[in-house]
């Protein structure tokens, strides 16, 4: 029996899905252990759409499995019609968070599906004991579909092909010891995709104690935590590292590492893998929302590669009772992130526009007292009422005045099968009863300012001097913002082109939005209209009209040094600081920018100041005279840089996947020694 599983992302504008397809291995590996069946059983996995095609024209197989999440729900269907042209006995199964929580929601969303036989649901999206008893019920009858629906399995769901009626099992009980599944790694299944520049993406612990109602994890049924054991996950570590290109990343699917005591003995074994081969030399996840000293040994012994995500989502006490929240205090808060930050690690806030009972002054003011606790990063997301998180019920709609729009998924969207395209969309919130289509603009705006020159220390050398006197990120942007009408040209340009982007791609209905998506394809597959708008306008601010954007942090920044009225050396050393950016930050385009080495001169060691932690005035590294900067690219700059681009691309939507896992330095030359 050949049974296909593919966790498919788009791929035209660049790869969507940046990580192994860790879930869909992870139900091979489990059923080909507990399946019983008298002939052999033969897995394959797939990520790109392509492959999978090119599988299922030479051999269709017997069980097609498809993942499904917001971003690739309707290239999981279309593949699933194609395959069934190919094999009408074919099948498929569909599987993932993206589905929605209640009854009668549920029975609607399937009969969207026609092409989709059962829907694997397992517990709270755990779904390989669901995926085994579908595929071992399917295995004997024969491997006939009409068999399977003559009585129900445990854990799946499907509109009866003969009656229509909805049909479903009780859940069933949850994996408790996670070493239960065996390792797709160690059985080979993820071979494959060690060379292709995807991340390696390993799964803790499962489970959230946290009832966050905008998130997919808040369901009562996954409030326990369970995990795999230390030698399984060293095992796997073993694994990926003697396999795995160095520059490479490692994620982790877990809803709060660092939070739990065992995850300091997979911290330690990291530490020793950073010592003993340099990797992973970024590790991307999701923090814990509460043991802040744990998190904070963890990341110790990553050695600063572990950056710390505070997803607080709001400091609004009228929100965080509607989303079922608790956060940890600010001051608590605070003192986490001046412990990191004397350590030398960064942490990250997170933040949610639209919440339920948000207003843009309370928003405003969270980001202002987020940056004050010492994050390095604010990041602003959008409310996205996603099937299978609650705030997405209808009841949950009607009591917080949510007013929806679609769009299409930031780069999601494609021609695979035919001249049609498939087209993901999202259903976003873009106004409440306490936040108006006006605040949601400008905050937006605001945010890409933010994300342009403070996110991850982009120019934190700027930031660092504007607190020498007394003046706050939040301050700077904020002026900024006021004074975007006086902005350079091509930088005024892009932020007009992003708020004109946000309006443009927003419609009432979902059949708008694909209407519009299937009229634009061209533009929208060239990187000339869509993707994700923050992502690529804070790229074109960065690397595209960089020099237009380090003058109007100057500016910006000078007006606020006269409003202080500071000396004229506050002004020289602005200046200063601002040449050095133009001497050492790389940009577009990078073949042309790398092979450069240029040659400033400066009265001021800006790298010294930053390599003492700003300890000193940068008044206190003026030379007497002028010096000669040389610059250089390091090796293992060039080396990443490089990498990324050919798995990634570059242009704008390409530059924000790779320079997801890199730190701002290592977007820069270095002054050497004249």
């Amino acid at each position: 029996m050949r049974v296909y599983l593919a966790d498919l992302g788009h791929n035209l504008v660049t790869a969507t899905s940046d990580t192994y397809p860790l879930g869909v291995a992870n139900l091979a590996s489990y059923a080909s252990v507990n399946a019983r069946a008298s002939e052999p059983l033969h897995f394959e996995i797939f990520r790109e759409p392509e492959e999978l095609k090119a599988a299922i024209d030479a051999a269709a197989p017997d069980v097609l499995g498809v993942s499904s999440y917001s971003w690739n729900h309707r290239l999981s269907t279309a593949f699933a019609r194609y395959a069934k042209a190919k094999n009408p006995g074919l099948l498929t199964l569909m599987g993932g968070p993206n589905f929605p929580l209640t009854h009668d929601e549920q029975d609607s969303w399937m009969r969207t599906m026609p092409e989709i036989d059962a829907h694997v649901r397992g517990p709270t999206y755990e779904s390989e004991r669901a995926f085994t008893n579908l595929l071992q019920r399917f295995i004997d009858v024969g491997g006939r579909r009409d068999g399977l629906f003559e009585q129900a399995v445990p854990g799946s769901l499907w509109i009866d092909p003969q009656s229509g009626a909805f049909v479903g099992e009780d859940d069933l009980p949850r994996i408790r010891d996670l070493d239960e599944i065996p390792s797709p790694y160690l059985a080979g299944y993820l071979d494959k995709f060690f060379p292709t520049g995807y991340f390696a993406l390993m799964q803790i612990a499962r489970g959230c104690p946290f009832t966050c109602q905008f998130c997919n994890s808040a369901p009562r049924s996954n409030s326990k935590a369970f995990r795999h054991s230390f030698a399984r996950i060293k095992a796997d570590l073993d694994y990926i590292v003697a396999r795995i290109n160095r520059a490479s990343p490692l994620c982790f699917a877990d809803d709060n590492f660092g939070m739990y005591e065992q995850d300091e003995e997979v911290a330690d074994y990291l530490g020793h893998l950073m010592e003993t081969y340099d990797w992973p030399k970024y590790i991307r996840t999701t923090t814990g929302k509460n043991k802040g000293e744990r998190i904070i040994r963890v990341m110790r012994k990553a050695k600063g590669r572990l950056p710390m995500t505070s997803a607080v989502q709001s400091l609004n006490p009228v929100v965080l009772k509607n989303i079922q929240r608790d956060n940890i205090s600010l001051d608590t808060y605070a003192q986490i992130q001046k412990e990191l930050t004397d350590q030398g690690m960064q942490a990250y806030g997170e933040l949610i526009l639209a919440m339920p009972g948000e207003t843009k002054d309370s928003f405003m003011d969270a980001v202002d007292k987020l940056i004050e606790t010492g994050v390095s990063r604010v990041s602003a997301h959008q409310l996205m009422l996603l099937h299978g998180a609650p705030l997405s019920d209808p009841d949950q709609r009607e009591k917080f005045g949510f007013k929806t729009r679609y769009r299409v998924v930031a780069r999601c969207l494609g021609k695979y099968l035919s001249e049609t395209p498939i087209v993901e969309t999202e259903e976003m919130v873009v106004e409440s009863s306490d936040f108006a289509f006006q605040d949601y603009l400008d905050t937006r705006v605001f945010h890409l300012l933010l994300t342009i020159y403070f996110y991850e220390g982009n120019f934190e050398e700027a930031f660092k001097f504007a607190r020498e006197i007394g003046i706050r990120p939040f301050e700077v942007i904020k002026r900024m913002q006021d004074m975007l009408p006086t902005a350079p040209q091509a930088l005024r340009d892009s932020i007009q082109d992003y708020l004109d982007e946000n309006v443009g791609e927003l419609f009432e209905t979902r059949e708008a939005c694909v209407a519009w998506a299937t009229e634009n394809y061209d533009k929208l597959i060239s990187g000339e209209l869509g993707g994700n708008l923050l992502s690529k306008y804070s790229m074109i601010g960065r690397f595209y009209v960089v020099k237009e954007a380090l003058e109007f942090l100057r500016t910006a920044l000078q007006s606020l040094i006269d409003e202080r009225g500071a000396p004229q050396a506050a002004s020289d050393q602005l200046d200063a600081i601002i040449d050095y950016f133009q001497g050492v930050i790389l940009h577009a385009p990078f073949a042309e920018t790398l092979a450069a080495a240029p040659r400033f001169q400066s009265l001021y060691d800006i790298e010294a100041w930053r390599d003492l932690a700003y300890a000193k005035p940068l008044a206190d590294f003026r030379s007497d005279a002028p010096r000669d900067m040389v610059t250089i690219v390091e090796p293992r700059v060039r080396d990443v840089i490089e990498s990324r681009i050919k798995t990634f691309g570059e242009h704008p939507a390409g530059l924000g996947r790779f320079t997801r896992t890199m730190f701002a330095r290592d977007l820069r030359r270095k002054v050497a020694a004249a």
